[in-house]
């Protein structure tokens, strides 16, 4: 396993970047740093919808933890911090972690992509756009951004599209699904989109979080925070009905058979069901739905345009089979609470203990250097030398993710 790609990491955007640039445009509407929530003071974060309360969201090991970060010293935690403004850090830690290249996703920015105005969201989105574009370019062949393409209106979004790619941002994050007053993906509006994402070659990304389904880690009150269970897992089950109902059954995947999607942040042991499901609905069942008929069987849309991130699934190795090892990228999930650095390689051979040498090789690293065109230097290929690391709990201030 000499090549290991992250192929979902993650950056901690500065909590300043969209107040430094729009203040003057959207004034109290931005997201940003406020001092309470509620009537309650404390450290929040406004996305332009919700609140996050960032002293609440540090790391903390638990006894059934599986990717917990865990016995980093105080200057390594200081690291990690610093790493989110500092691409020199990041690059230094990656060759730690034996990590020949990632893609960074964003964190806060995905929450800002809730908020109501779509004014506002394109803005934020393009501005961090710029600021992720100017990150990544220290080291462009280890260090690889996701753009945010809002889809309210389509030219805009193409555009966008048109301007990510000549700073060369490797996916399109769009709304895992869209805004009420949207037309669904599913509708014709949108296949300039589609068809311009392919004719790019830039993947686009159904990550958790930009979605209708609010975010357990913006519950604040006592009432809300009674739903954690309920939100978190509808969160995390978000982008699947949208793949079936709009990509699949919804003719995108017929309209556009080269375009290529990422379900960001989902594991894999949920498929297996999942497909079960579809083919029930391509079946007699749909039939006596009197469903609308697919060009294709729904195994080959997922064999062909669809790609599955992982980070530590406990059931890797019963669900790896159905998915198809060529379609499935690991991701350690960096910097976020539950993410595997320092020790990725060691989660990666726990996890992958039970699959043969050529999928655990495949899901590592090469399937994303294969989707995202990544030819990283030799030398950063190699895992780095191990470091003693000191047992203590982590406390990362700035984490603001599971």
């Amino acid at each position: 396993m000499s090549l290991v790609i992250s192929a979902d990491s993650h950056i901690i955007e500065a909590l300043d970047l969209w107040t430094k640039v729009l203040a003057a445009k959207y004034g109290e509407r931005l997201p940003q740093l406020v001092s309470e929530c509620n009537g309650e003071p404390g450290t929040y974060f406004f996305t332009g919808l919700e609140y996050v309360n960032l002293g609440a969201v540090e790391p903390r090991d638990t006894k059934d933890s599986t990717a917990a970060t865990s016995g980093m010293s105080d200057a390594l935690v200081d690291k990690v911090n610093r790493s989110n403004t500092d691409p020199a850090i990041r690059l230094e830690l990656m060759q730690l972690d034996g990590i020949a290249a990632e893609v960074i996703n964003p964190t806060i920015a995905l929450l800002t992509m809730r908020a109501p105005d779509p004014r506002m969201v394109f803005d934020c989105c393009r501005l961090y756009n710029d600021w992720i574009a100017d990150y990544c370019s220290a080291d462009p062949k280890r260090l690889l951004g996701s753009a945010l393409i809002p889809t309210d209106e389509v030219e805009r979004a193409i555009g966008e599209l048109r301007r990510i790619a000549k700073k060369g941002l490797c996916n399109a994050i769009v709304y895992t699904d869209v805004k009420p007053n949207m037309k669904p993906y599913r509708d014709r509006h949108y296949d300039r989109f589609w068809a311009a994402a392919v004719d790019l070659d830039i993947p686009i990304q159904l990550h958790v979080i930009p979605g209708q389904t609010r975010d357990p880690y913006t519950l604040q009150t006592p009432a809300e925070r009674e739903l954690i269970p309920k939100q978190y897992l509808a969160i995390m089950s978000e982008p699947s009905p949208i793949l079936a109902n709009e990509f699949v059954f919804g003719g995108i995947f017929d309209r556009h058979p080269k375009l290529q999607v990422i379900l960001g942040e989902r594991e894999i042991s949920w498929f297996p069901y999942f497909l079960f499901r579809l083919r029930q609905l391509e079946g007699g069942l749909g039939e006596s739905l009197r469903m609308w008929k697919i060009k294709k069987p729904v195994d080959e849309y997922m064999r062909t345009q669809v790609w599955h991130g992982f980070t530590d699934d406990q059931f890797f190795d019963l669900a790896y089979k159905v998915v198809g090892s060529d379609r499935i990228m690991w991701g350690s999930d960096f910097p976020h609470p539950r993410n595997t650095f320092p020790n990725s390689r060691k989660i990666i051979d726990r996890v992958l203990k039970n699959v043969p040498p050529k999928v655990k090789a495949d899901v590592a690293g090469r399937n994303a250097a294969r989707l995202f065109k990544i030819d990283p230097p030799k030398s950063k290929t190699e895992a780095a030398v191990p470091v003693k690391l000191r047992a203590r709990p982590t406390r990362t201030k700035k984490a603001t993710r599971r």
